[in-house]
């Protein structure tokens, strides 16, 4: 940005390049229907080779199908962070089993959260405060702990 504008889309019969009519710098290219049907922000590129479609496709799959933490990174973000709360000096009578649990649990989440990745529509979804799930059916509660006793 500023994108070099164009003033009339041409095609180098040398080279094959494409030039696209661009009269405003400052404006990803977009097709409005598209931003009415999607109601969001975007940026239209055409693929014009079958290197730049393979690329597009390992992004597009890398992106659909990256995986949250490993089951053992995971499990060394959560010893990392109990470590210190095994420390004897930390251990005291006067805290409860209960509170004791609370903090663990929270050091434990604090350790896990900041490795995430969040999509923008993860983000989006909770700051308006919307459900993150949807479903047609409603479903009853179940509480195990009742049957342990």
């Amino acid at each position: 940005m500023p994108r070099k504008l164009v003033p009339v889309s041409t095609i180098d019969p040398d080279t094959g390049h494409i030039s696209m009519r661009r009269s405003d710098p400052w404006i990803n290219n977009f097709n409005e229907y598209l931003i009415a049907a999607c109601r969001s922000n975007m940026d239209i590129k055409f693929i014009w080779s079958g290197n730049d479609a393979k690329a597009l496709i390992y992004y597009i799959t890398d992106y659909v199908t990256k995986v949250t933490l490993s089951f053992h990174d995971t499990f060394a973000l959560v010893q990392k962070s109990t470590t210190s709360y095994m420390n004897p000096s930390y251990q005291t009578d006067k805290a409860d089993a209960i509170e004791k649990s609370r903090k663990l649990i929270l050091r434990c989440d604090n350790t896990l959260a900041p490795q995430q990745e969040l999509s923008g529509v993860q983000v989006a979804s909770y700051l308006m405060n919307w459900n993150d799930h949807y479903t047609t059916h409603k479903f009853q509660d179940l509480y195990l702990i009742q049957t342990e006793r």
